[in-house]
């Protein structure tokens, strides 16, 4: 499925359908045979087609067996007596006055409900989606479209319920179950069948989606067997003529980082950057996952969101030390190889972990289950449990700091997290083993200098390395920290190397482009592409005529339109047109992205300003009231509607946008500057003052609201607190001559 989404819209809960455990591994060496070299993978698939999971059935029928009614073979069916599950014998459910009625028809299945216009209609159900702890089920449409109901079948408990419960959902909007929060071709197709190929016609607005199996088969990991099923159809002549065997995908010998990379392809949060996945290269040219960062993560690197395990993993110990998937998964099967703590025990020494005098609880009870503290989880679907895979040490005293969770408050919830913290520090001494989430919790709360500490050792996961560079560059950094994050452009980790670059982007420095023009060539295309798009954004003028540039500018904009069928990816179109220059073109893919989804205000805030370039004054203003009717507590509409009166001479509307935008979310810097730059303007410089104190408090050091404090506290005659102002205006730029000359002339009373 495609995991990159973005939006303004903060209700949105986007819900993914792909929650089943790890992708299964490799079949048995066939026949027994010794096999002690292959053909090379990707020269193997380059002729290789699929020939289906029943031609595996001869030589591994243990295997295919084991595989049976699995996560993975279960995944999406062909709706029929034998895969639904779910009770339509003439049963309703409602939701927020929204009525769905179930039934058969002629010997098919059918739900009644609201659709794409607000009336009600028979659907008939194609597919099931899943099958526990529950199952869903697919509608198609005339565009080649197939659409998830929002009712979903809980097959533990036996009823209908609803994926949304808590959110009021109009039936014309994106998250409905007709809209493309809900479309499979878009969310989820690419990791519940095999071979599956979108087929997305963009200018048309139609699929044609298919795939080779409808389930996860056994080519979905193993990868397109023809030759593979060739060699052994003739296996005594291919061995006379010295002529070995080609290797499928995952192999018995992938290395366990590899693996997990492998498995990575469906169970992690990512976003694609290729068409389709042929089975050559690795994760990172044909997707990227997304970073540990809010909304989808904990500041501390814990699950929020969905996030589908691989990038909780990679926190893990046990990953550093080798640890993979199938260590703890039967391949097939995909069931745990143990139950309960003998799985961990496998392991860790039982005498010293398995014992009241580790875990402090009853023996054989929920509590003294290795899980329950260091495997927590969060229910996603409504009633689906997944646990973090991040196998961290519960840390009640980083709660008690940071409000993030832990797994003891999660059973004492009659207890405070500094109850937790004390009854560990009583048991296990005072001191914690370090973790990269120290200097993650202390960088977004306390000093953004504590992110360093992350990125600069290699020690720390790289997936927390990586996230720490993005976090580092939000604050403001100085020519010399720019300077010195350059050489992680050099890094060994692909994600460190490609978040500094996406880094530069955000800084927008283009004086340090030259040391992005080499990752034009990195290796992995997730890196080139980044490193075209910094160039799109910044500048690449010094680079468009290098051929390095113009291939890696393509695989960028080919990511783009694989995901052309997202609002976001919509915007993203805009965004690349606006960047070369074609406004019309810029102005198509915002008001495609607004079509797709009305509530997508990224789009509608890039036409606003669009629209106010051009002269059309009145068609921007009612575009930023629009948004405002839609989302009024987003502070960056008011800020850029109070700028357009401004611009046109209308102060009083511009002041009264101005503050309102100074008391919505998110703080905006610019709105508080501007809002306090017209007040002093005006000659309010009390007023601007109040502002002022207000922004310092979420804005500290801020050089360019200090010195509009200094000029209204000289413009007050308020001479003292000018002097300590400008005393701080000069530890944060010692070199200012216009701040050096001020603080002589206020020591000398000459203002």
């Amino acid at each position: 499925m495609i995991n990159y989404f973005m939006s303004n819209k903060n209700r949105y809960s986007i819900p993914f359908w792909l929650h089943f455990v790890l992708l299964a591994l490799l079949f048995a060496a066939c026949n027994g045979i010794e096999k002690k070299e292959y053909v090379n993978i990707e020269e193997g698939f380059q002729n290789a087609t699929f020939v289906g999971s029943a031609s595996c059935i001869e030589c591994h029928r243990a295997e295919y067996d084991s595989w049976q009614n699995s996560h993975h073979d279960q995944a999406m069916k062909i709706a029929d007596s034998t895969t639904i599950i779910a009770n339509f014998n003439n049963t309703t459910f409602t939701n927020k006055g929204v009525k769905s009625s179930f039934f058969r028809r002629d010997g098919d299945y059918y739900v009644n409900t609201q659709g794409e216009d607000g009336t009600y209609k028979d659907y008939k159900i194609i597919y099931t989606f899943g099958y526990t702890p529950l199952q869903q089920y697919i509608v198609q449409f005339p565009n080649g479209e197939y659409n998830c109901l929002l009712t979903a079948w809980d097959t533990l408990e036996g009823k209908w319920f609803h994926l949304q419960p808590d959110l009021d959902i109009k039936h014309d909007e994106w998250i409905n179950w007709t809209g493309g929060s809900q479309r499979w071709n878009t969310m989820c197709a690419d990791c519940h069948s095999t071979n599956l190929q979108k087929n997305y016609d963009e200018t048309k607005g139609v699929f044609n989606t298919t795939f080779s199996e409808i389930n996860v088969a056994c080519e979905a990991c193993h990868g397109p067997s023809s030759s593979h099923v060739s060699y052994y159809k003739e296996q005594e002549e291919n061995e006379a003529g010295g002529i070995l065997p080609p290797e499928l995908y995952m192999g018995t010998a992938v290395a366990p980082k590899e693996l997990v990379d492998k498995c990575a392809r469906c169970h992690s949060r990512r976003g694609n950057l290729t068409p389709y996945f042929d089975y050559t290269g690795n994760f990172t040219d044909h997707y990227f996952p997304r970073m540990l960062e809010e909304p989808l993560y904990e500041p501390d690197g814990q699950i929020r969101d969905e996030v589908y395990v691989y990038g909780s993993f990679l926190q893990s110990k046990m990953y550093g030390l080798g640890v993979s998937c199938k260590d703890c998964h039967d391949v097939h099967s995909l069931k745990l190889k143990k139950e309960g703590n003998d799985l961990c025990l496998t392991c860790h020494v039982p005498d010293t972990y398995n014992s009241p005098e580790h875990h402090y609880h009853k023996m054989n009870t929920e509590a003294a289950l290795c899980i329950n503290c260091h495997m927590d989880g969060k229910l996603y679907m409504v009633n689906d449990y997944r646990r973090d895979h991040s196998f961290r040490i519960p840390r009640p005293d980083q709660s008690a700091q940071y409000n993030t969770p832990n797994a003891c408050n999660k059973c004492h919830s009659d207890k405070s997290a500094e109850w937790a913290s004390d009854f560990i520090i009583d048991k296990y001494g005072p001191e914690r083993a370090d973790h990269f989430s120290d200097h993650l919790l202390k960088g977004y709360f306390e000093d953004p200098e504590e992110f360093k500490k992350v990125f600069s050792n290699k020690n720390y996961p790289e997936i927390a390395r990586a996230t720490a560079v993005g976090l580092y560059v939000n604050t403001p950094i100085s020519s010399e920290e720019m300077l010195d994050l350059t050489r992680y452009l050099n890094d060994s980790s692909i994600f460190v190397r490609n978040q500094t670059v996406r880094a530069f982007e955000e800084i927008g420095q283009p004086q340090l482009s030259s040391y992005i023009t080499p990752l034009l060539k990195d290796s992995v295309r997730a890196v080139r592409i980044s490193a075209a798009h910094y160039y799109n954004v910044v500048d690449k003028s010094q680079v468009e005529q290098l051929e390095e540039f113009k291939n890696a500018n393509r695989e960028y904009v080919t990511e783009l339109e694989v995901n052309s069928d997202l609002p976001a990816g919509l915007h993203q179109l805009g965004v690349y047109y606006q960047s070369i220059g074609d406004v019309k073109k810029a102005q198509e893919y915002y008001l495609k992205a607004v079509e797709e989804d009305n509530y997508f205000n990224m789009s509608r805030m890039n036409l606003a300003l669009i629209y106010y370039q051009q002269g059309l004054v009145e068609e921007s203003e009612a575009i930023y009231q629009k948004i405002i009717e839609q989302e009024p507590d987003y502070s960056y509409t008011y800020y850029m509607l109070g700028l357009l009166y401004y611009e046109t001479n209308r102060t009083d509307k511009a002041l009264e946008y101005l503050e309102i935008a100074c008391n919505k979310e998110p703080p905006n810097e610019s709105a508080f500057y501007n809002y306090a730059l017209m007040l002093q303007q005006l000659n309010k410089n009390n007023e601007a003052l109040t502002v002022l104190r207000k922004a310092l408090i979420t804005f500290p050091g801020n050089e360019r609201m200090l010195y509009v404090k200094l000029l209204s506290e000289i413009n007050l005659n308020e001479l003292n607190e000018a002097l300590n102002t400008c005393r701080t205006l000069l530890q944060i730029n010692p070199n200012n001559t216009n701040y050096i000359q001020i603080f002589q002339r206020l020591q000398q009373g000459t203002l």
